[in-house]
């Protein structure tokens, strides 16, 4: 009797532990959906995440052309896209694989805005990058700031809308 009702409870606790990893993917893929929605975004390489954005980002998109830029230069590349984000599109096809993996990581603040932190591995990333850890606003459930594992101290911040500048194409 006694051994049944431990079977009974390890089963119920994971399945809420499964419940609770699907809820963390379902707001993890809800949020890079919600940005994959937006006009102009834009990410910036920062050492810690209340360091003032530096005057160039390393990537913009705005509608579906994405422009790549490097830190020693001040031109982008503009490469035309299908407007779906790359690292979205491999997670989508981990999780029909039943590959992909979410956890809380809690919440913090981020610029004066209340988020929650969700770990996930990126399939896009070699494995010394990942976990990864995404920051979600709450008011909005956009993603403002993510890190890499193994990237050192800071990450990346993502901003939107008017405070994306046009960048400048190299010619």
């Amino acid at each position: 009797m006694q051994r049944a009702a431990h079977t009974l409870m390890v089963a119920v606790a994971c399945g809420l532990f499964a419940q609770a990893a699907r809820a963390n993917c379902d707001r993890l893929f809800e949020s890079l959906e919600r940005a994959d929605k937006q006009e102009r975004v834009a990410q910036y390489i920062i050492d810690r995440s209340d360091q003032p954005l530096a005057s160039k980002p390393m990537t913009v998109r705005i509608g579906k052309v994405r422009y790549d830029g490097t830190l020693a230069g001040d031109v982008f590349e503009a490469h035309q896209t299908n407007g779906v984000n790359p690292v979205l599109a491999a997670l989508r096809k981990a999780k029909q694989d039943g590959k992909v993996k979410c956890d809380a990581a809690g919440g913090d603040t981020y610029r004066g805005l209340a988020t929650e932190k969700i770990k996930f591995d990126n399939p896009l990333l070699p494995a010394n990058f990942n976990p990864m850890t995404i920051w979600i606003a709450k008011n909005n459930g956009l993603p403002v700031y993510h890190e890499l594992n193994d990237f050192g101290p800071g990450g990346f911040a993502w901003v939107y809308g008017s405070a994306v500048k046009d960048p400048v194409v190299k010619k």
